[in-house]
């Protein structure tokens, strides 16, 4: 039976937090950092140190996180626990919150957005695929903007959980088209669309904002929201 991923939600901070349990790589990187982009590099990093504490029943700064670049080698990549058997987990920091997920072995991606964000960028040509694109042409007008921003979602959270980034063209990704299985139209191995595994679940989050959790395998994951300002308070 799949692991439930437990969600923490944060505001943004205006300021840099005090960024103690923060490794020396995490200091100097914060450090380089606008400060809008290190408050929230700052605050995502400490409540997914905390988020992780609990689940393993460890102190913060006892959490050994390990952010690689596939391609230069630097500390920024895609996050991870480096501790044999240790949950998988997600960040998202740029959106109107920010939210670390942590859930079992399969790997997983988290995003949040703001409906305005969405709107406002010129998404369709470049982030549904074909046959999304038709459906959402095909929507009543009042319908359009909660499917573009629920698919826009979700395509990022499975990006995440992929490991590519936009490095996987998100039109390649077709999540959204109805009666037919999530696939990708234009895979690494043999030609043609190729089935992909993975569920996906929608984040309460009330109006103006959308959210979504993926995670590799069958099946939608159990999600647990968690207020992430008192899970800071708790463990300072």
């Amino acid at each position: 039976m799949r692991s439930a991923v437990d969600v923490w939600l944060l505001e943004p901070p205006q300021r840099v937090p005090d960024p103690a349990g923060l490794d020396d790589a995490e200091r100097e990187r914060a450090a380089r950092l606008p400060v809008p982009q290190a408050a929230r590099f700052v605050a995502a990093r400490r409540q997914l140190r905390a988020a992780v504490a609990e689940r393993l029943g460890l102190g913060p700064a006892e959490v050994p996180l390990v952010a690689t670049c596939a391609v230069c080698g630097g500390p920024h990549g895609r996050v991870r626990v480096d501790l044999a058997g240790a949950p998988s987990v997600s960040v998202t920091r740029s959106g109107p919150l920010l939210a670390v997920a942590v859930g079992g072995p399969d790997p997983l991606g988290v995003d949040v957005e703001s409906a305005a964000a969405v709107a406002a960028a010129p998404l369709d040509d470049v982030a549904l695929a074909p046959a999304e694109l038709a459906h959402l042409r095909g929507l009543a007008d009042p319908a359009r903007a909660p499917f573009r921003l629920r698919t826009w979602v979700r395509k990022e959270a499975t990006l995440k959980a992929l490991g590519t980034g936009l490095d996987l063209a998100p039109a390649d990704l077709e999540l959204a088209v109805p009666g037919r299985a999530p696939r990708l139209l234009r895979p690494a191995g043999p030609p043609g669309p190729t089935a992909l595994a993975v569920g996906l679940r929608d984040l309460v989050l009330g109006t103006g904002r959308a959210g979504a959790v993926a995670v590799l395998g069958a099946g939608a994951p159990t999600v647990r929201q968690h207020d992430g300002a008192a899970l800071l308070t708790a463990r300072s």
